[in-house]
């Protein structure tokens, strides 16, 4: 995550908006290739960074649980962002429906499906979007 902001941070496709990150202490492992991975994550920043405004985005990753019954999930949240139901919609359908404002978002959703994982969005009440990516647990063993 780090490296996926520092680029961003280095082609100036975030400009001026501040970038939060909330990572555990201990590595996270997922059954994804970092490259796929980091492409997601570019592609969810920008869009946060092009729909952030005023406000600020906050990236928050989570481990799996010890069981595997939780996979390993980040959300990417931007407090002023505004996606309305019918484009919402769109996202999920494809990306060519999409219009340019939301394509990186119904592109992310493609490459998580392709690997197994899943993306969903939330909107806040008036403002605000949540987008969570779970992607696959790297076969925990239940006990």
């Amino acid at each position: 995550m780090e490296e996926a902001l520092e680029l961003l941070e280095a082609t100036r496709r975030i400009h001026g908006i501040e970038v939060k990150l909330e990572l555990p202490g201990e590595t996270v492992l997922a059954r994804t290739g970092a490259r796929r991975t980091r492409q997601v994550l570019l592609l969810l920043l920008s869009h946060a960074a092009d729909h952030a405004g005023e406000g600020s985005v906050r990236v928050v990753l989570d481990a799996p649980d010890d069981f595997g019954d939780e996979p390993p999930r980040f959300q990417v949240v931007t407090s002023a962002a505004r996606l309305s139901a019918r484009e919402l919609q769109a996202v999920f359908l494809s990306p060519m429906l999409v219009g340019p404002a939301h394509r990186r978002l119904a592109r992310a959703r493609e490459l998580v499906e392709s690997v197994g994982g899943a993306l969903g969005v939330e909107r806040g009440d008036g403002e605000g979007l949540t987008v969570t990516v779970e992607l696959p647990a790297p076969g925990l063993a239940c006990w």
